[in-house]
């Protein structure tokens, strides 16, 4: 199996996490895992160790990360490297929705060409958004 795991400090991971579901479906592969204020570094990684406990040493895990060599995904990357070992897992940093619906829909690719879709669709994702207007038209959009 391949678990996507979203990790980021405060509530931005577990929002992620909702508004995937809500264009995703809920899905049991998809983990979110926030960094709170104040929280200690033995407490986070005793939270990272529950919530990565269904990841087996068989299965293949990306990350998304807000922030890349955060608190967050630091303390992630250890922990994974002592369950699975880090040949079977890629993160990405500057997570967004979509790059989290490009990992869901990337499930069939192999892990390279999964960070590749995704990068690709952040890069496309990031511009400005610009309104047509009609200068024909007697209103104002």
């Amino acid at each position: 199996m391949r678990y996507l795991l979203l990790v980021a400090h405060g509530e931005f991971a577990p929002g992620l996490h909702t508004a995937l579901n809500m264009l995703e479906g809920e899905r049991d592969d998809v983990l979110d895992i926030p960094f709170h204020d104040g929280m200690t570094q033995d407490d986070f990684k005793a939270e990272i160790r529950q919530v990565i406990a269904p990841v087996t040493a068989d299965d293949e895990v990306l990350v998304l990360a807000d922030l890349m060599g955060g608190s967050p995904l630091t303390g992630l990357m250890e922990q994974l490297d002592a369950k699975v070992g880090l040949d079977k897992v890629r993160a990405i940093g500057g997570m967004n929705l979509p790059m989290a619906i490009s990992a869901c829909e990337a499930e069939d690719m192999g892990l390279d060409e999964a960070v590749t879709a995704i990068q690709a669709e952040a890069a496309e994702q990031i511009r400005p958004f610009a309104a047509a207007v009609d200068s024909d038209a007697d209103d104002d959009i």
